[in-house]
């Protein structure tokens, strides 16, 4: 038997996209002003904070010192103490430098253990672990009727919600490598048995799944597909852990877009001879050169090797090839010849169906070639471009219109890494998507009439 109750405000998932949003809330001294009015936030796992970012091999794409601001001279007294927390001041120490993601992952649970006992002592807010959302239906009156299935067993419950936000994180489908094209022609099934998506190979049993790929191969030819930062990353982790088999010049990268480096300043871009950027590429609020999309640190570093920049040294069994409409026989030739082919095609968002109240899917601008998931306010926009009323995303691709080079999507602040996302949630970084174009029209909506 269904069960329902009624929330203003539902949040589908409790990763760091979801718990952004309270964390955001927070940092404005709104969080309890939230809770009071009513907050359900739905967590298909055990427990919120990290979600799926400890899983990956690599390092983050932020500063340290940006992860802890979220909760430093935070208006909650709960989460403010955490800053004397041992993690918290370990992370602190390393200042400007990255973190390995399970470090980062570790930090987001804890900050989700405090925030879970924040939620526990309102009682007009609750939270569901072990439920995941599968469908929203349109009510005559504009809530929404959230349709939950326990991620355990056949129970089911339904929400009626005043507004939705959906956090759910991102995925690499295999369908679409049948279906995008490279150099004229899908990936598969024509290389079927060669091929790795990017977020497998950078999960820990990754490498192994390589090897086991290019078992009986003396000098295997690895072709990495994409410009962004999971496709540095995928450079990185296989010339670290699997850099004894690659011979020089065996590693490819094949891109399509330049290679863009993300730096503070356009001075310290220009010192160190980096010149491919224009007035355009310079956020007018931070002034940092390629605030979304640009390169950094491992990815940067790497990439600064190719392109000799600042003097660094070459990395002779790496070497980047640009696609260009006048190579794509060589570069067909090249994935033919290849013993194994790393897709680093982007993400795409986790979804729900979206329902009309007549109970028939509402076609979405994301359905489309080019779609964007959300406008400029984070609302899920309907197939005519048009934000639909109280239902909103945060964080995840096409959320901005952003697209990859091949037509899949991209994550605009640090490449392809479906977790590196989290990171900019809050902080000194003003590249942040979800703190600063996220949660905040969301929050000052949620007081709204829907």
């Amino acid at each position: 038997m269904s069960t329902h109750v009624t929330t203003p405000i539902l949040i589908a998932g409790g990763g760091p996209a979801g718990i952004a949003i309270l964390l955001a809330a927070s940092r404005i001294g709104q969080l309890p002003q939230l809770l009071d009015a009513g907050v359900t936030l739905v967590e298909q796992g055990g427990t919120i904070g990290s979600g799926m970012l400890g899983r990956y091999v690599i390092n983050s794409d932020s500063a340290a010192e940006t992860f802890v601001d979220a909760i430093t001279a935070n208006p909650v007294p709960e989460l403010a103490r955490l800053t004397h927390h041992p993690l918290v001041e370990m992370i602190r120490s390393h200042g400007r430098q990255p973190l390995p993601l399970r470090i980062v992952a570790d930090f987001l649970d804890v900050v989700g253990q405090v925030l879970t006992e924040i939620i526990a002592a309102h009682p007009a807010s609750r939270l569901l672990t072990g439920w995941r959302l599968e469908t929203l239906r349109q009510q005559a009156d504009g809530h929404w009727l959230a349709d939950l299935a326990a991620t355990r067993g056949a129970h089911r419950q339904q929400v009626v919600a005043g507004k939705v936000v959906l956090a759910l994180g991102a995925c690499q489908p295999q369908a679409r490598l049948y279906t995008e094209n490279v150099a004229s022609r899908p990936l598969l099934p024509r290389y079927e048995g060669r091929i790795v998506q990017s977020d497998a190979l950078l999960a820990p049993e990754g490498v192994h799944t390589l090897r086991a790929m290019l078992a009986g191969c003396e000098n295997p030819r690895i072709t990495i597909i994409g410009g962004a930062s999971s496709a540095l990353s995928s450079a990185n982790v296989i010339l670290r852990d699997m850099g004894e088999q690659i011979a020089p010049g065996h590693l490819t990268l094949l891109h399509q877009s330049r290679l863009k480096l993300f730096y503070r300043t356009a001075e310290e871009a220009q010192a160190d001879g980096y010149a491919d950027f224009s007035a355009n590429d310079i956020c007018p609020v931070s002034q940092f050169v390629h605030r979304f999309g640009g390169l950094r640190y491992d990815s940067r570093n790497l990439a600064m090797r190719l392109l000799g920049i600042a003097g660094a040294p070459p990395e002779p069994r790496l070497h980047a090839l640009r696609m260009t409409p006048d190579n794509t026989a060589r570069i067909q030739d090249l994935l033919d010849h290849s013993d194994a082919i790393i897709a680093c095609l982007g993400y795409s968002p986790r979804r729900v169906r979206v329902q009309a109240t007549n109970g028939q899917p509402i076609a979405l601008a994301a359905d489309q070639p080019q779609g964007a998931l959300t406008g400029a306010h984070c609302g899920i926009l309907d197939q005519a471009g048009h934000e639909i009323r109280a239902c909103s995303a945060l964080a995840w691709p096409r959320a901005s219109g952003h697209r990859g080079p091949w037509g899949g999507s991209q994550l605009p602040w640090a490449g392809q890494q479906p977790v590196v996302m989290a990171e900019r949630h809050w902080g000194k970084d003003t590249g942040a998507y979800p703190a600063t174009c996220g949660p905040r029209p969301f929050l000052a909506r949620a007081s709204t009439p829907v």
